[in-house]
C-alpha cells in the first residue's frame, strides 16, 4: 500500500510535466526472443496504466549475459531490462521488488537420464537429493543457493554441455524452471526424461531493473504493476503464458522440496504471498479458466 501511495503521488506531480523514454532491449535470438514476448506485454501494460506519458522503444542486441545487462543499464544504454536477481545486481541498479514470473524461476523440475525414474522415485526428503550431482550454469546464482542448502552441483559454462553431462551420466540432474523445462526438453533433450516427481523450489524472482537514478521510470512502472496485479489482469496474463508450460508436469501431485536463499531472504516481498506462484494458487486459476470455457 506504501509503495502504491509513494508512486502515485509522484506520477500526480510528474507524469503530465514530461513523457518517458523507454528503451528496452531485443536479443537477437530466437530462444530470448519467444521468451521476452511476455516480459514486453507486461511492461507495456504497466506503462499504459501509470498514468505517464511515454515512448516505448525496442534495442536490438546480441545475445549476452544478464551481467553484461547490468553494465549496460548503469551505462544508460537502455531503461529497463527484466533480470533473475542477485545481492550484487541489487546493489548496482535499482529492482522493481514485484516478481514478474511469480517465483516460478525458483520452482525446478529436474532433467534426467532417460532409464533412472526409479530412483527418483524413492526420493522422499532433502537429505535424498544430497546424495545426487546437480548441473546448473556456471555463473549462475542457482549454483550459490545449491551449495548453501548442502546439495552437490557442477558449472558448466556451455548451454548444450549441460544437457550432455547428464546424458553422459557425468551428473544426476539439470534442474530447470517449471516454465522452461518442457520446450528445453523437447529442443535439446535427446536421451533425457523430465523427472516425475520432484520439485526444488527457492526464492527467487525475475524483476524489472532500472538506473539507480531512474526514479521517474521505477514509480511509473511499479505503479502500473500494482494496477494490474490489484484488478487481477496479471494472473490471468500469466497463468494463459504459462498453463501450457506447467500443465504436462502434473504439479499438483509432485513432492515440493522448500530449500532456502538465506542471501535474499529479508529483501523479497515474500510476505505478499499474491505476488507468488503456488500450487494452491495454481489450482485456484486452473477451476476459474475451466469454469470461464464451460
Amino acid at each position: 500500500m506504501v509503495i502504491t501511495v509513494l508512486a502515485s503521488m509522484q506520477i500526480g506531480n510528474s507524469a503530465l510535466a514530461q513523457t518517458l523514454t523507454v528503451r528496452y532491449p531485443a536479443v537477437q535470438h530466437p530462444y530470448y526472443s519467444e521468451r521476452d514476448q511476455y516480459f514486453v506485454k507486461i511492461l507495456k501494460m504497466a506503462l499504459s496504466e501509470s498514468g505517464w506519458q511515454h515512448e516505448i522503444e525496442s534495442i536490438n542486441f546480441p545475445a549476452y549475459s544478464e551481467n553484461r545487462s547490468v553494465v549496460f543499464l548503469k551505462a544508460k544504454q537502455y531503461d529497463v531490462h527484466w533480470l533473475n536477481t542477485t545481492v550484487e545486481r541489487e546493489a548496482e541498479v535499482e529492482a522493481i521488488k514485484i516478481p514478474l514470473y511469480k517465483g516460478v524461476i525458483g520452482w525446478r523440475a529436474l532433467l534426467i537420464k532417460d532409464g533412472r525414474q526409479p530412483e527418483f522415485d524413492q526420493v522422499k526428503t532433502i537429505e535424498d537429493l544430497q546424495r545426487y550431482l546437480f548441473i546448473q550454469g556456471h555463473d549462475w546464482a542457482d549454483i550459490e543457493i545449491l551449495k548453501n542448502n548442502q546439495l552437490r552441483v557442477e558449472g558448466s559454462s556451455n548451454w548444450a554441455g549441460l544437457f550432455k553431462m547428464v546424458d553422459l551420466g557425468r551428473v544426476d540432474a539439470f534442474p530447470r524452471s517449471i516454465v522452461e523445462i518442457v520446450e528445453e526438453h523437447h529442443k535439446y533433450g535427446e536421451g533425457l526424461k523430465i523427472e516425475k516427481g520432484v520439485i526444488l523450489q527457492y526464492p527467487s524472482a525475475y524483476y524489472f531493473f532500472v538506473h539507480k537514478d531512474n526514479t521517474e521510470l521505477k514509480a511509473a512502472i511499479e505503479s502500473g504493476l500494482n494496477t494490474i496485479i490489484q484488478d487481477g489482469r496479471f494472473d490471468r496474463i500469466f497463468f494463459e503464458t504459462f498453463l501450457s508450460k506447467i500443465e504436462p508436469l502434473n504439479i499438483e501431485h509432485r513432492r515440493v522440496f522448500s530449500i532456502e536463499r538465506l542471501a535474499l531472504k529479508n529483501s523479497m516481498p515474500l510476505e505478499d504471498e499474491h505476488l507468488w506462484f503456488s500450487v494452491d494458487w495454481y489450482k485456484r486459476m486452473k477451476a476459474q479458466y475451466l469454469q470461464k470455457d464451460d
